[in-house]
């Protein structure tokens, strides 16, 4: 039986371990009201957890999020808030140059861009176009895309309902709105909020892979008046 002088020591670093957790929680709470408060880009501070080992492990890698987004060779797909890229390769690479596919980026900052057009010159992927803009003003014409990906991009912007009208208006009719949403980002949104962004722009919920409470994506058909079935990614 441990005498009291040991049991102490073991108190007090039990009462340290959950002074450190409790911290955490409530400095991660505080910065997730003050980012619903004041939405903003990521900042480029931000970039090494992003690209974490532990990040792919627990939430997806990018090959498994594209198989949920029901990324295929030849498709056209804009990825809208795409970061210094670390999607943006394999994405690249799953819809094949040689298939016809090609990746179109929009990213509104330019030091991101820096990167990101770096990241692709040493991978030697030719089927992507890298643009500077706002997700919530596309320079694209109606009916452009098969496949818009919003990967941890929702929370970012002050008018997420723009940045979905934007979305459908790009989409081919039958064409898939992809959002993945992870709960290590600051700004994640919950599946509910999603859907009803969806259906204020006439997207239909197509069902959603993964856990709300974790990571997930989920995945909005635009529809033309002839279409009214309901088609799924999964």
């Amino acid at each position: 039986m441990m005498d009291v002088s040991e049991i102490r020591p073991l108190r007090r670093l039990g009462r340290l371990v959950l002074g450190i957790v409790g911290l955490y929680l409530l400095t991660q709470m505080i910065g997730r009201i003050m980012r619903r408060l004041r939405p903003g880009l990521t900042p480029l501070r931000a970039i090494p957890s992003l690209n974490m080992p532990l990040r792919w492990k627990f939430f997806g890698t990018p090959e498994r999020i594209l198989d949920r987004a029901g990324i295929s060779p030849g498709m056209q797909v804009l990825e809208i808030g795409p970061g210094p890229g670390f999607m943006t390769v394999s994405l690249a690479q799953r819809v094949s140059a040689l298939e016809g596919g090609s990746v179109t980026c929009v990213e509104i900052q330019s030091e991101m861009i820096a990167l990101l057009c770096e990241r692709l010159q040493t991978a030697q992927v030719p089927n992507v176009e890298v643009l500077q803009g706002d997700g919530r003003q596309l320079p694209f014409q109606e009916g452009r895309f098969d496949v818009v990906l919003l990967i941890d991009v929702v929370g970012e912007t002050p008018d997420e309902l723009a940045l979905f009208r934007e979305c459908a208006r790009v989409l081919k009719p039958g064409g898939v709105l992809a959002v993945t949403e992870q709960l290590m980002d600051p700004d994640f949104r919950l599946p509910k909020t999603i859907r009803n962004l969806a259906s204020k722009v006439n997207l239909l919920d197509a069902g959603r892979i993964g856990w709300p409470w974790w990571t997930y994506t989920a995945a909005m058909i635009l529809t033309s008046p002839r279409h009214t079935a309901l088609v799924s990614i999964e």
